[in-house]
C-alpha cells in the first residue's frame, strides 16, 4: 500500500501549515491585545477556532496510521499471545466501523453549513463543517490500511 505514503507528506505538511498557522494568529492576537490595542481585530478568534480544528482534523489520521493515538491497552496486555492479535483486528475493524459511520454523518453535518457563513470572518460554515467528515475519511482509511496489513501479516505468521 506504497500509494498512502504520498497522503502522509501531503497531511504531515499540511498538518505543519495549519498549526503554524493558528501560533501565527495567536501570536498576533495576545501582541495587538495587550502591546497595541488599537490593532486588535476580532477575526483572529475565530480563524484560531477553526485552525485548531484543522489542525486536529489533519493529524489525526496520522495517529491512527501509527498506532500513536491514545489507548488504554491493559485488557490487551493481559491477554496471552494467541488472542492478543485477534482481539487487535477486532478493534482494528471497529475502528474502521465507527469512523465510516461517522464519515457518513459528517456529510449530513456538512448540508448544515450551506448557505451559512461565521460570525467574524464570513467563512461558509461548509469549510469548519467538512473538518469531521475530511478526517473521518481518512482515519477509516487509515485504519483499513493497518486492518489488512495485520491479516497480512498473521496470514504469514507474524505479529500484529
Amino acid at each position: 500500500m506504497k500509494h498512502i505514503d504520498p497522503l502522509e507528506k501531503v497531511l504531515e505538511f499540511a498538518a505543519f501549515l495549519t498549526f503554524l498557522a493558528l501560533i501565527a494568529t495567536v501570536t498576533y492576537q495576545v501582541v495587538t491585545r495587550f502591546a497595541f490595542p488599537q490593532y486588535s481585530v476580532v477575526w483572529t478568534e475565530e480563524l484560531t477556532r477553526y485552525l485548531f480544528v484543522y489542525s486536529i482534523a489533519l493529524a489525526a489520521p496520522l495517529a491512527m496510521k501509527n498506532r500513536e493515538y491514545v489507548n488504554v491497552d491493559i485488557v490487551l496486555n493481559i491477554m496471552g499471545p494467541k488472542l492478543r492479535p485477534i482481539i487487535q483486528l477486532i478493534l482494528d475493524a471497529f475502528s474502521v466501523g465507527l469512523f465510516i459511520l461517522t464519515f457518513l454523518q459528517g456529510l449530513k453535518f456538512i448540508d448544515l453549513g450551506v448557505g451559512n457563513v461565521s460570525a467574524a470572518i464570513g467563512v461558509p460554515m461548509v469549510f469548519p463543517y467538512a473538518s469531521i467528515a475530511f478526517m473521518s475519511f481518512f482515519i477509516a482509511l487509515y485504519g483499513l490500511y493497518n486492518l489488512v496489513r495485520d491479516i497480512a501479516r498473521l496470514a504469514k505468521g507474524g505479529e500484529v
